[in-house]
């Protein structure tokens, strides 16, 4: 008997009772239908974040800012923190403890001895008043700062790679010309305040119309120089410059190299971070959730298995002469095992179909619905998105799921007795 044979027979037999099989298949249909929605929503979730997220890269840059450390056990509710004396470095620069603050000779002295180095780039803090083109209206300008070594996705131009550029958000650039590729190479001037109160105004050329994202949604970006110039016209005070910390960029993309490098600044005291690290603890995040909301549908798959078991165990009582006179006609124990497994595997099959059926259909729906609600917060967002991978897991484990349930009766209706089973009433 062929396995085709053995499919045929096994879906036959769950229609003898429609209303009892039904009822099985129902129950797999819930778990199927949550795994299917939590796995389209983790999924969509990841993909808008790694649109959002991907649009600023770079392989060699290292972010860093001065560890936060804390007393072994963790701080205690409303305890003070230990004051530390202020000391000197090895170059001779007052050296405060107590602050996170970062002189420009500190940072310097920080990577001095770090192999592969290439440069680094203070975290300049600047404020952006406006920005206009050909003076006529004027728009809120925010600014940021692309380090150098970081490229910037763009949906026109390129990214910043000389002096006196700026990548405007696509929002922005579409107030200015809705033909955004029009803007790429134009002149346009930034208004930033000294703090003497006066504006100052820097000409600038559009490079790049940046995609979207969590960070150029709404930002502008400079390049290093062009920051460290407003920086230096909007310091107050005294002393010298210091920075809540820098970018370093490195001279190649070697992991190796760059795991060793940010093992040094561990161990001086610096918290340091990859691009590709913000990025993995976001999508860890994302996978921890995903992990989380599934245990419901598995949940719901272990109760269901308990009636695919209460199914077969019934079928095969109901069934019982049948099997005795397929065995007494030659039919062998592993044949009959494997008709009253493939039965549980097929309410899982049609369980799973169904419910993966259902949670794409809602899943587009939402998304539909999304779209429509708030279009211009999340262009390009699916909430739900289904991809093949996904939904092959669902048939594979609601599939497995539904043969472990269908062992024991399946082993049950192969070690009957052909003789006994043929008395049986």
């Amino acid at each position: 008997m062929k396995s085709w044979d053995l499919i045929r027979i096994a879906n036959r037999n769950l229609f003898r009772n429609k209303l009892r099989t039904f009822l099985t298949v129902a129950a797999i249909f819930v778990g199927s239908f949550t795994l299917t929605m939590t796995n389209g929503l983790g999924d969509g979730m990841r993909n808008y974040v790694e649109s959002q997220v991907k649009n600023i890269e770079s392989d060699r840059v290292i972010m860093v800012r001065r560890k936060i450390e804390r007393p072994a056990g963790g701080p205690k509710a409303g305890a003070p923190e230990e004051y530390k004396e202020t000391s000197k470095d090895d170059e001779g620069e007052e050296f405060d403890p107590n602050t996170f603050l970062l002189t420009i000779p500190q940072m310097e002295a920080v990577v001095r001895d770090l192999d592969g180095v290439k440069g680094i780039t203070p975290r300049y803090q600047i404020k952006g008043e406006y920005i206009t083109l050909d003076g006529q209206k004027k728009y809120k300008l925010e600014l940021g700062v692309l380090s150098e070594g970081i490229t910037q996705k763009t949906e026109a131009g390129h990214s910043i790679n000389g002096q006196d550029q700026i990548v405007i958000p696509l929002g922005l650039a579409r107030e200015l010309d809705q033909n955004v590729a029009s803007l790429i190479g134009k002149k346009v001037a930034i208004s930033y305040k000294a703090p003497d109160g006066s504006f100052r105004s820097l000409p600038l050329e559009v490079v790049g119309v940046a995609t979207k994202g969590f960070m150029t949604n709404y930002n502008s970006f400079v390049d290093a120089g062009t920051a460290r110039k407003i920086h230096e016209d909007q310091r107050t005070g005294e002393g010298p410059d210091k920075f809540p910390g820098f970018t370093i960029q490195m001279a190649t993309s070697d992991e190796a190299k760059i795991a060793a490098v940010k093992r040094s600044l561990d161990a001086k005291g610096f918290e340091a971070d990859t691009i590709a690290d913000t990025q993995k603890r976001t999508y860890d995040a994302i996978g921890i959730f995903k992990t989380g909301m599934s245990l419901f549908a598995l949940i719901a798959l272990l109760a269901a298995s308990f009636g695919i078991i209460n199914t077969l165990v019934i079928a095969v009582l109901e069934r019982t002469k049948e099997i005795g006179l397929q065995k007494a006609l030659g039919m062998s124990r592993g044949r009959i095992f494997a008709v009253f497994s493939l039965e549980s595997v097929l309410i899982g099959f049609w369980g799973a179909l169904l419910g993966t059926i259902g949670g794409i259909a809602v899943g587009l729906a939402a998304n539909k619905v999304l779209i429509a609600a708030y279009a211009e917060s999340f262009e390009g967002f699916s909430l739900f998105a289904f991809t093949l991978p996904s939904i092959v897991s669902v048939f594979a484990l609601v599939s497995a799921v539904a043969f472990v349930a269908g062992v024991m009766p399946a082993f049950r209706a192969s070690r009957l007795n052909p003789i006994e089973s043929l008395r049986y009433e």
